[in-house]
């Protein structure tokens, strides 16, 4: 509605502008004021009437869905009636001879031929345009859309129109993309989820039936059969938990409890807890830190799930006799914390390291033997929730993690309150 008063203000302007135009050249050629009045009277009358048979020809071209090229031939129509009403309307004012009149009324099939030709001509280029538009639209309604061709010219309101198609042509392809690259995902998440819990699970039922029939004897031989449903069943909960923490990062849904972490103090805490682990791999543990505390407010137990996660894959892949280095940078002047987790795993093929921390990642055979491939994407998923960064590069003999976090040096234990917030 507001777009129609619009329209009709603009139109009522431009023929007030006409009008006092009229006006102006009757004063300039001395045109008697009583004459005046008729000729712009009739005139006006002739005109409006003209425009409004116009408006509801045009009103009837579309609901029957005519082409531009009708519409611009109607508006050719339309000025040239409305010049011959104006003629009209001088002649019934008895301001025109009759001889004149003829004259006048001889030469106007020429000037309307001419602007409808012309009308017809102008609205080629604007019906090509749409007809484009109109070819893109269905393109990419079925689902292949052509690529964008550069424009050189056309009607603005064309041009606009091209441009959001474009937009929304581009937005769709990556939305398409992500959606089949999301949909190769969950089929490779299931084939790799589904391998990975047969074989515990085929386990489990072996052992479970070897006591079920009485196979275990001996107290000795009943206990190793009973630590191995053990172990089997600690796989299949870890691997359940981490698809857990990998479906809350990925859907957006993590919760933190923030609360002051010391670095060095969780870095400590980790290594303890996987001494024993490396001590049987062969692989020493070693820790450094540039300062005495750096502390960084996050979520306890999700820094110390990437700490864990970065140190068990570094003893994992690290041969006996290597060692696993992880360093605890000073904070720089933008306050943030870093911590280092560099392996001697030998390094990752250079290709392969864009793709370190996507999910089932497992690398060349001699890195995919054990695991799941999801630490790494929930050790990226966690330290991106607390607004940080994690990367990998190759050093000598290894290579190395790095982890980012906003943090701050302090000399004494801050406050353990806590709050929550959702990343």
């Amino acid at each position: 509605m507001n777009g129609r008063w619009r329209t009709a203000t603009t139109a009522a302007g431009v023929f007030a502008c006409g009008l006092l135009g009229s006006v102006a050249v009757a004063l300039a050629v001395a045109i008697p004021a009583r004459d005046l009045a008729l000729l712009l009277g009739f005139t006006s009358l002739g005109a409006i009437a003209v425009v409004l048979v116009g408006l509801a020809v045009q009103s009837r071209l579309r609901r029957r869905r005519a082409g531009v090229a009708r519409h611009v031939a109607l508006t050719a129509v339309v000025t040239a009636t409305a010049g011959l009403a104006a003629i009209q309307a001088a002649s019934s004012a008895m301001l025109v001879s009759a001889h004149d009149l003829t004259v006048v009324l001889a030469c106007l099939p020429v000037a309307i031929g001419a602007g409808i030709a012309y009308g017809v001509a102008s609205s080629r280029g604007m019906v090509t345009d749409l007809e484009a538009l109109a070819r893109r639209a269905a393109a990419l309604e079925g689902g292949s859309p052509p690529p964008s061709q550069p424009r050189s010219g056309g009607a603005a309101e064309v041009a606009t129109v091209a441009e959001a198609l474009d937009a929304a042509t581009t937005r769709l392809v990556a939305a398409r993309e992500r959606e089949r690259a999301m949909d190769a995902g969950r089929r490779d998440l299931v084939a790799w989820i589904s391998h990975d819990l047969r074989t515990p699970l085929a386990s489990l039922r072996a052992l479970a039936e070897a006591l079920a029939d009485g196979v275990a004897t001996d107290e000795t031989t009943r206990q190793r059969y009973l630590s191995g449903l053990i172990a089997h069943v600690d796989r299949l909960t870890s691997l359940v938990d981490a698809l857990l923490e990998l479906s809350q990062v990925e859907a957006g849904a993590l919760t933190l409890e923030l609360e002051p972490v010391s670095l060095p103090e969780l870095v400590t805490e980790v290594l303890q807890c996987y001494e024993p682990e490396a001590a049987a791999a062969g692989v020493r543990l070693m820790a450094s830190s540039g300062a005495d505390r750096v502390v960084v407010m996050g979520g306890r137990d999700q820094l110390n799930r990437v700490l864990a996660n970065l140190v068990h894959n570094g003893i994992r892949h690290t041969p006996p006799g290597g060692r696993l280095f992880v360093t605890v940078e000073e904070p720089g002047l933008d306050g943030t914390a870093v911590v280092h987790v560099q392996d001697g795993c030998g390094g990752i093929a250079d290709p392969d390291l864009p793709r370190v921390f996507d999910r089932l990642w497992r690398g060349d055979p001699a890195r995919s033997s054990r695991g799941a491939g999801l630490g790494l994407a929930i050790a990226r998923g966690f330290v991106e929730a607390h607004g940080g960064t994690i990367s990998v590069a190759n050093v000598s003999g290894g290579c190395q993690f790095t982890v980012s976090l906003p943090g701050r040096s302090s000399p004494r234990p801050e406050p353990s309150g806590r709050h929550r917030t959702r990343a």
